[in-house]
């Protein structure tokens, strides 16, 4: 049962350190535009590979609030990453891919889990 709970907790925490990461790339690609690093955004597979881990750990920390509205916005910052290959996204797809980041790690930041 440790296990478990261990494994859900580096779930978690990997999330979040992609969230926090994006966040900082996305800001970073804003303030000094450049297609070839803007490619970079381009993570469709990453998102739900990370949506299935979510869809993994256990049903009760599954359903806390604060598990189910980041797993609901994986689902938003899926599209927003899913530009074709090839293309870089513009100055202001890089905005909304920053500003979904944004909103997640805003939420992350203002609630607790449970102890």
């Amino acid at each position: 049962m440790q296990s478990h709970a261990d494994q859900d907790l580096v779930i978690l925490v990997t999330l979040g350190g992609w969230i926090r990461g994006t966040q900082v790339v996305t800001g970073a690609i804003m303030q000094d535009y450049d297609e070839r690093s803007a490619k970079v955004l381009r993570q469709p597979a990453l998102v739900r590979f990370m949506q299935s881990k979510i869809d993994a750990i256990s049903p009760e920390l599954r359903g806390e609030p604060l598990v189910k509205d980041v797993s609901e916005q994986l689902g938003e910052i899926q599209k927003l990453v899913s530009f074709p290959p090839g293309r870089a996204p513009t100055v202001d797809e890089v905005r909304k891919v920053n500003e979904a980041v944004d909103k997640v790690m805003t939420e992350i930041e203002s609630k607790e889990l449970p102890k």
